[in-house]
């Protein structure tokens, strides 16, 4: 890849990277050399070898996406992270801000510089979508999904989920905070957050994005600002 034509950041400007987290055995056993010590831990604490995997790959594709950033070898990246598991970099010279999220073998990568950033992906699943949301959402929220056709719920769901994850990991709060953040209903393709915690000054200093995904998956970034131009790729591996 041209480094002049993909890796180039401006304080105004967003990549996101997508990539499909299948991949062949020998970009598996590549992956597991370059994570660290604390990362292959990590990896090895999931039951199931599928879960492993993907683990492996999202992270080694993060360390290959950032390597290209920082003009470091992916190996030499060390991550820190917040008390509450939000990872950063160690080593920092741009400043840059990365978030990272997967799901069902798709994985987002999200790329900004000085500014908090958040992005989750989900795949639309048959779950108890009104008894979550009105635990975890707000009543306006609910009260929009209940009003859906049941066809529409799952996504309506998934969508709102990910307003509210993306926010939270961009803060680094993590889940406890859901029902802190208010998204505005019904949904548009113009996504907004209309209160963190009952202000709506606050939320006006947030954007919200939807993320294109493949189809049965949703996607948003957020990140702290406004006025962002925003730049999507595909990351693929080179055999």
């Amino acid at each position: 890849m041209d480094s002049h034509l993909y890796f180039q950041l401006s304080s105004q400007s967003i990549h996101v990277w997508q990539t499909n987290l299948k991949r062949s055995l020998s970009s598996l056993q590549f992956y597991q050399t370059i994570l660290s010590a604390d990362e292959k831990k990590r990896a090895e604490r999931f039951k199931f070898e599928k879960d492993q995997q993907a683990f492996i790959i999202a992270r080694g594709t993060l360390r290959r996406i950032l390597s290209q950033y920082l003009t470091l070898s992916p190996a030499e990246i060390k991550f820190k992270y917040s008390s509450k598991g939000k990872p950063s970099l160690d080593q920092n010279p741009l400043p840059l801000h990365f978030n990272l999220s997967h799901s069902y073998g798709k994985a987002i990568y999200a790329i900004a510089l000085e500014k908090n950033i958040g992005v989750d992906i989900e795949y639309i699943r048959k779950i108890e979508i009104l008894s979550l949301a009105k635990r975890f959402f707000c009543d306006s929220e609910y009260q929009w999904l209940n009003s859906l056709q049941l066809e529409e719920q799952d996504a309506g769901f998934f969508q709102l989920w990910t307003c509210k994850e993306a926010y939270l990991k961009a803060t680094g709060e993590g889940l406890v905070g859901l029902q802190d953040i208010e998204i505005k209903t019904p949904l548009s393709s113009v996504l907004q957050i209309l209160k963190i915690s009952q202000n709506s000054e606050i939320a006006k200093n947030w954007t919200l994005k939807t993320i294109e995904t493949p189809e049965n998956y949703r996607a948003t970034l957020a990140i702290e600002g406004i006025n962002y131009q925003f730049k999507f790729w595909h990351w693929i591996d080179e055999e």
